[in-house]
């Protein structure tokens, strides 16, 4: 080889690892096992590794678990002269990190001799993706509950108020006293459908807070017997039995407005949903363990079909018993939202003509 061609080649050798060692992207060889054979500074910058520990390594125990036999998968491609371009991410000494990836083989003739890669660190890219993502599915979340507002103002708020105004205009009027008395009994509990709805629509809004409101001590037997006596006049009139089955005191740090939320809710339920064919038996306990609490209230009231309505107990503006009681479909949906917020989880069992079992499992922390 004369002496100018000796020259051409060494400077496109340096040419080329000049090109390798110190391009911006991570730049790397692998053999037909998927071990490094060479390695640029960026691959050991992504990684958090040496060059000296990379070769002779294989690429899959950097890959995140699950992203391994996609990218295995992508790499075995590669093999068979079909140049890939993925995204796939890593465990580094630094953390996860996200990566554009582009393989292709490198080949003597007709055969694939190694496999040339060229990795993007795209990370801060992806996690803005990420970011993106969770607010639009949050803006939808948002406009749909928007809508959920809507409707309830428009339809289910809208005819008690009719009814209401209604009731007034009559009591303006000359009426027997048993009609006025009628009247008047009429438009108590309209009232108080009303202001159950505003109760609801305040808590629904309230929970698009963030869930860090301030935790604090409760007393949670002071609070169910709080809650008992709030409804002892619907009590007494439907004969309901009630029986408590927990310790004296039990005291949680916890979400204090959340749990009475929560308790309200589900007792109130029990008592609007009992059976006509039986007395009304509502029985709550609390278990109170080392770091969570259980609570359950069980009825056996009108009960619900799991099988049929199962998927959609926790959804919002879903009503399963319209015609046994009023109600505007938030309340189970408030009250699985404040579990979550609190960290906990609620679950239901639950029976046709034979009764509902809440239970609520809340950290105490």
């Amino acid at each position: 080889m004369d002496i100018n061609k000796e020259s051409e080649l060494y400077q496109f050798e340096k040419l080329y690892q000049t090109l390798f060692l110190n391009h911006p992207d991570a730049i790397y060889l692998l053999d037909l096992e998927g071990n490094f054979m060479m390695v640029n500074e960026e691959v050991c910058r992504i990684t958090g590794y040496g060059r000296e520990m990379l070769i002779g390594q294989n690429f899959e125990p950097l890959i995140d678990e699950s992203m391994r036999a996609f990218t295995r998968d992508r790499f075995l491609e590669s093999m068979q002269d079909k140049p890939q371009r993925y995204e796939t991410a890593i465990i580094s000494k630094n953390g996860f990190k996200y990566l554009d990836v582009t393989n292709f083989p490198l080949k003597d003739e007709d055969r694939v001799m190694a496999i040339f890669g060229i990795a993007k660190d795209v990370t801060e890219k992806k996690h803005k993706e990420i970011e993106l993502e969770n607010y639009t599915a949050l803006l939808k979340v948002q406009n749909d509950e928007l809508e959920i507002f809507r409707k309830i103002l428009a339809h289910d708020m809208r005819k008690p108020v009719a009814n209401a105004l209604g009731f007034a205009r009559l009591l303006q009027s000359s009426l027997p006293d048993n009609k006025e008395t009628e009247l008047k009994r009429y438009l108590l509990h309209t009232v108080e459908s009303i202001d159950v709805m505003l109760r609801d629509l305040n808590e629904l809004i309230a929970l698009q807070s963030t869930g860090k409101e301030s935790k604090e001590e409760v007393d949670v037997v002071k609070t169910i017997k709080r809650i008992f006596n709030f409804y002892q006049g619907e009590i007494r009139q439907s004969g309901a039995f009630v029986e408590l089955e927990m310790a004296d005191k039990i005291v949680i740090h916890t979400i204090k407005a959340y749990l009475n939320s929560i308790l309200r809710n589900l007792i109130s339920n029990a008592l609007k949903y009992r059976s006509p064919n039986r007395q009304t038996i509502i029985r709550v306990s609390a278990l109170l363990h080392d770091e969570f609490i259980t609570i359950q209230v069980q009825d056996n009231g009108i009960g619900m079909d799991l099988v049929r309505i199962g998927k959609d107990l926790f959804q919002m503006h879903r009503r399963f018993a319209p015609k046994v009681a009023e109600g505007n479909g938030l309340g189970l949906y408030i009250v699985n939202q404040q579990v979550k917020l609190m960290g906990g989880q609620i679950s239901l069992d639950s029976e046709l003509d034979k009764g509902s079992t809440f239970t609520v499992t809340l950290p105490n922390c």
